[in-house]
């Protein structure tokens, strides 16, 4: 019996361990949509879970570079998601602009004689030009909930790797 009581304990303990622990740059109450760890930085996309409030993140440890965010109560429009199929894979896009920059989140999956491929990464612009192109080196992608939950728009090629 006292086993079975460990057991349960232990079990309660790990579970409020685990959902008291934020993913990436995101903070508790938050929820990661993308999550992508760089060389010198994580950068995360993250949604509030009892707000409409997405937050985008740069950073390292508690040292924020880049910080911008809706206004969830005013739904004023920061983040938008696109998408495109391909044949056996497809890529998702979440955009977003300040002071001169566009942000690109992306994963994409593509097809390959060795079987399928997938990258995710950041691409930043310059008014037109693309300055940068990040790859992640964790396991990314763009979680479900952006293809519901940001305003969609339509998709365009913006030279990920």
């Amino acid at each position: 019996m006292k086993k079975i009581q460990f057991i349960i304990a232990l079990s309660i303990n790990l579970f409020f361990i685990s959902s008291a622990h934020a993913e990436g740059m995101c903070r508790e109450g938050e929820a990661a949509i993308f999550n992508c760890e760089m060389q010198r930085s994580i950068s995360s996309l993250c949604e509030s879970k009892d707000s409409s409030v997405v937050s985008y993140r740069n950073g390292i440890g508690e040292k924020v570079n880049i910080e911008i965010s809706s206004d969830g109560a005013n739904e004023r429009k920061v983040f938008y998601f696109s998408n495109t199929p391909y044949a056996g894979g497809g890529e998702a896009h979440i955009r977003f602009s300040q002071s001169g920059y566009t942000y690109y989140l992306y994963d994409k999956t593509i097809k390959s004689n060795d079987g399928p491929e997938f990258s995710a990464g950041i691409v930043v612009y310059r008014g037109e030009r693309k300055i940068s192109n990040l790859i992640c080196n964790n396991d990314a992608s763009i979680r479900q909930s952006a293809y519901h939950d940001i305003d969609k728009e339509n998709y365009r090629s913006i030279g990920a790797k």
